[in-house]
């Protein structure tokens, strides 16, 4: 494959996930008598750009030729934009009515107390003793969820999954506000509890198990790896693949609604630190069209694992959005499914 290299801008140091402001204008009637009104407020400045250090490590670029030529055409069309309908459009149709029903599939298991500890599993119906993969949705840790009722989506997750003789877990988990540091830690663990005790009936092993997360799901799954370290524990999982998500906490509020805008307590909930010494090995994607945030929290994740001198696998995903990487999978575009089925079988024993 190709080989892609991290561009732009010198290093940051401070890590600026920004977000946008919204100001009020305050209106005041007046009269033919009324003082000269006051000199409008400034407007508030604009944020910094967002600083996207080199990457220190090759990244490995994507295959695209599998994109339909005229999916392929509205993709970089769409680019950045957040268009998540029209992103959606496009694959839809590869997932008919019923795309689940060949499948040993099970629907809202609890594996915690909290309403939103539910999960599904969708198995091929002769899996036995098979590498599972468990899927954390994103969603800004305050929304997203495990599918939909009005999309394929995530159900096309754990569909691709079972399609490739594997178990899918598809999860959610409680949300931010109500829920923050370290709710999503305790909820991967109440998981990872239950895979341990259940999977072997939906024909999987319970001792090959990967993680996948997506954006704020990829940051669950870090925290999760960085405490396994810290509590001097093995991660318990063959593998983690993180899609397009946050790993570093600095001196600027990130995703507060989760971590707290107190960055006094990031050095405790930082991942990243412990997360360089995890036992299990790692495969991070980010696609072309991410935000640039999505951008530099990968080139801080690379860039920690080349100074400890530890490995990684890596994949940048050409033509793709922060949308488009997960509502292809399962569909003929196999520019992310490709290399993590590879990663999969590999780190299994599979292959």
């Amino acid at each position: 494959m190709a080989t892609h290299y991290g561009k732009t801008l010198a290093l940051a140091c401070a890590m600026a996930l920004l977000t946008a402001c919204s100001g009020s204008e305050d209106s005041a009637a007046t009269t033919d008598t009324a003082a000269p009104a006051a000199p409008a407020a400034a407007a508030p400045a604009a944020p910094p750009p967002i600083e996207i250090p080199p990457v220190t490590m090759a990244v490995t670029a994507s295959d695209s030729s599998t994109i339909p030529a005229d999916a392929l055409a509205k993709l970089r069309e769409i680019g950045a934009k957040n268009d998540t309908a029209g992103t959606a459009a496009l694959y839809a149709p590869s997932f008919p009515a019923g795309f689940l029903d060949s499948f040993n599939v099970g629907r809202d298991l609890a594996y915690g107390p909290a309403e939103r500890n539910i999960l599904d599993v969708v198995a091929p119906k002769d899996a036995s003793n098979s590498p599972v993969i468990i899927f954390v949705h994103g969603g800004g840790f305050g929304g997203g969820g495990k599918n939909s009722a009005t999309t394929p989506f995530y159900d096309n997750i754990p569909y691709w999954v079972a399609s490739k003789g594997l178990v899918g877990v598809n999860i959610n988990y409680r949300y931010a506000p109500a829920t923050q540091w370290p709710g999503g830690i305790e909820d991967l663990n109440a998981v990872m509890a239950w895979v341990k005790t259940t999977i072997a009936q939906y024909g999987g092993d319970p001792n090959r198990v990967f993680f996948w997360g997506k954006s704020t799901g990829a940051s669950h799954v870090a925290d999760y790896l960085a405490d396994r370290v810290k509590q001097g524990k093995a991660s318990e999982v063959a593998g983690a693949i993180f899609t397009s998500g946050s790993y570093a906490l600095g001196d600027t509020p990130l995703w507060a609604n989760y971590y707290g805008d107190d960055v006094s307590k990031y050095p405790e909930r930082n991942a990243l630190p412990n997360l360089i010494n995890t036992d299990a090995p790692i495969l991070a994607t980010y696609a072309e069209f991410d935000g640039d945030q999505y951008k530099q929290q990968f080139a801080f994740l690379a860039n920690a694992m080349t100074a400890a001198s530890k490995p990684m696998e890596t994949l940048y995903l050409e033509n793709h959005s922060h949308m488009s990487e997960t509502y292809a999978v399962g569909s003929a575009d196999d520019s992310l499914t490709g290399p993590v089925l590879d990663f999969v079988l590999r780190h299994s024993g599979e292959r």
